[in-house]
This record gives C-alpha cells, sequence and structure tokens, in this order.
C-alpha cells in the first residue's frame, strides 16, 4: 500500500506523523465533535486493490473472491482512459499488469478491453492460470454494479475524472456507501466542491493541520470523517491505542494499511482500528471474527 498511498504521502507522514504519536494522549477540550458515520465496532475488513493474493490486482475477479473470503469494503484505484472513462488500475504503464505496450491514459476503454489483465498474475502455484481467460481491466462502474450493497474505496491516481466520478455516483444512487481518497491531495481537493455528499479522506494537507490541533490541544473537529494512517513506517508504529482515541474523539474513523500478518490484524484489533486495508480477507475475518 506504500506505492498505492504515493511514496510522497509515506514521507509527509514520516515528518508529521511521528509528531502526532508523542502527544496523541492529549486530548482538545471543550468541543464535542460528530462521531464519524465510519466508525466500526468491528474493524471492517478492506480488500486492498492492489493485493495479488486471491487475483490479479484491480480485477472483479479477485475483488470476488477476497469478498467471498469475507471482505466487507472493496477498494479500486481510478485512471481515466482517452475517451473519458474512470477504470481500475494502479498502474498507467499498462505493461504491468498485461505486458502490453502502452498507458491506460492514452487508451481507449474499448482498447483496454482486448488486453489480458490476468496476463502477468503467476497465481498460487506460479502456472498463471487465469492468463487468456477473458481477465480484462474493468470499469469503476462495473465495480459499482458487480457490488451494488457493498461500501467502495474508490482512490484517484491520477486527476481529470472528478467530474465524471461525481456524475457516475449520483446517476447510480452512490453518493453515501462510496468514499473517495487520492494519490497527493490535488484529485480530492478538486472532487469535494464538485460533490460535496460524497465522503472523502483526510489529505496530507489536513494532517498537518490535525498536527497543530494534536500538539496545542486546541478545540477542533475534523472537516473529513475518514482517515487512513499507515500502521507502521519502518519499525515504528503509527497507529497506536492512544492515537486512535484521539482521532475518534476529533470526529475520525481510521481505516489503516496494509496488514496481512496475522499478530499485526490482531493488534489492529486490539487498538481499536475501524478498518484495515488487507491482502488477506480470509485472515482479517476469521482474527477480527474472534476478537
Amino acid at each position: 500500500m506504500y506505492s498505492s498511498r504515493t511514496a510522497v504521502r509515506v514521507l509527509l507522514v514520516v515528518a508529521v506523523v511521528f509528531g502526532l504519536a508523542s502527544c496523541s494522549a492529549g486530548r482538545s477540550v471543550g468541543l464535542a465533535c460528530p462521531i464519524s458515520r465510519f466508525r466500526s465496532a468491528k474493524p471492517l475488513v478492506i480488500a486492498h486493490a492492489s493485493s495479488t493474493y486471491f487475483g490479479p490486482a484491480n480485477t472483479l475477479v479477485m475483488m470476488r473472491a477476497a469478498v467471498a473470503a469475507g471482505a466487507d469494503v472493496v477498494d479500486a484505484d481510478v485512471r481515466v482512459t482517452r475517451d473519458g472513462v474512470l477504470v481500475a488500475s494502479h498502474d498507467d504503464d499498462l505493461q504491468v499488469e498485461t505486458g502490453t505496450v502502452g498507458t491506460v491514459h492514452s487508451s481507449t476503454v474499448a482498447d483496454l478491453r482486448l488486453l489480458d489483465a490476468a496476463r502477468n498474475w503467476p497465481g498460487p502455484l506460479h502456472d498463471f492460470p487465469l492468463r487468456q481467460g477473458g481477465v480484462t481491466i474493468p470499469t469503476v462502474e462495473e465495480i459499482l454494479s458487480a457490488f451494488p450493497h457493498r461500501r467502495i474505496s474508490l482512490e484517484f491516481k491520477t486527476t481529470g475524472g472528478e467530474r465524471q466520478l461525481c456524475s457516475l455516483l449520483r446517476r447510480l444512487q452512490r453518493t453515501s456507501d462510496v468514499y473517495v481518497g487520492s494519490a497527493g491531495d490535488a484529485a480530492v481537493e478538486n472532487f469535494r466542491p464538485i460533490c460535496p455528499e460524497v465522503a472523502t479522506t483526510v489529505t496530507d494537507a489536513l494532517v498537518v493541520t490535525m498536527n497543530n490541533a494534536r500538539a496545542q490541544a486546541t478545540p477542533w473537529c475534523s472537516p473529513s470523517p475518514l482517515g487512513q494512517p499507515p500502521y507502521m513506517i519502518g519499525t515504528r508504529q503509527l497507529v497506536t491505542p492512544e492515537s486512535i482515541r484521539w482521532d475518534h474523539d476529533h470526529g475520525m474513523a481510521i481505516y489503516t494499511w496494509t496488514l496481512d500478518d496475522p499478530m499485526r490484524l490482531a493488534a489492529a484489533a486490539d487498538a481499536g482500528v475501524d478498518g484495515v486495508y488487507t491482502g488477506r480477507a480470509d485472515l482479517a475475518r476469521a482474527i477480527f471474527d474472534r476478537r
């Protein structure tokens, strides 16, 4: 998830969140913040878009398998084709997933339909079991239609598709059960005024404001209902019971990333996170259900 939430974001978190941890026990007083609607008594299992355990990343095959294994939330990375269609792909370079020379942004959606999104997925036995099996790069509309009653996490990997996404969510009546983030702040900042009824995640810029409020113990409520801090950076654990209590008190739910290790999944649940991005929905489901 470091790559999907971008190296730039990680560097900012290194600079800012370390300071948050040292003063996370302090709580501002005198202001009752609304409880985030994304809070969850038991952590939600979020099927990480770039996971390849259950199938090729960002494909419907992987998402359906992860849901069958226990995922509550489906996650997808969002890019825009040359003809303005929103599709799910982590990388712009088509070589990464399809072995084809070209880019998402220079292709039409019809071009992408012809590509094998499972070509480079080795499978558990490294025998490429889905190659030439009809697995394609899905559109965001296809994902929304495939999971009509499930919460969806969408992360813009580039700017340019904000109006299309808002129109799509309104047309499909999915403005209440989809939340939107971005790799860097620009796409979310563009999207918010266009589509204010759709929840967006905490931006890097907001982390700085949050840091100041936490350090100074000033009354403050987050304008965003959902934070997505990494669980670890290097050997430093950033998500702790103390930091989560502060975040909850200030109007945020916390969905952390990316945990596949059973011990860390259990520790995150015990710390009080509201959701976990994971490539192992099966492990997370079993652990969270026991706690």
